[in-house]
């Protein structure tokens, strides 16, 4: 575990660490289906309000999300197989926490259903 996170000792919904001081829902995932993988790159803030709406009904959450997205580039089909790459997955996400803070600039506005929530989320994007 890297020093600037702190796991959560019993599983309490929507809170997997704590990164900054803030509680954090960890989402490991794929590229969604159809979505420009430059676009996620480039703008990773419209990705991750994208994710919260599309979320479904049933595992509807507002709660602060650090997603990992993995991104094969050449076979986006095979995304999943990143998750083999320890060394890459592990380097990236080390690299990410001694780089990364949370700020006012992780906010991000979200419509689901006919509400509107505002949240705090950060993306990790590890590509292949």
């Amino acid at each position: 575990m890297h020093p600037r996170v702190v796991p959560t000792i019993k599983s309490k919904k929507g809170i997997d660490i704590f990164f900054d001081g803030q509680p954090f829902d960890l989402k490991v995932t794929y590229l969604p289906r159809g979505y420009d993988p430059i676009k996620a790159i480039s703008n990773p803030s419209d990705l991750a309000v994208w994710m919260y709406e599309n979320q479904g009904a049933q595992r509807f959450g507002s709660d602060n999300r650090l997603f990992v997205i993995l991104i094969d580039k050449d076979n986006p089909e095979k995304s999943w197989e990143l998750k083999r790459d320890f060394n890459l997955v592990f380097n990236k996400i080390d690299t990410f926490f001694d780089n990364e803070v949370v700020s006012n600039n992780d906010e991000i506005v979200f419509t689901f259903g006919k509400n509107t929530y505002t949240t705090v989320a950060k993306v990790l994007i590890i590509t292949k």
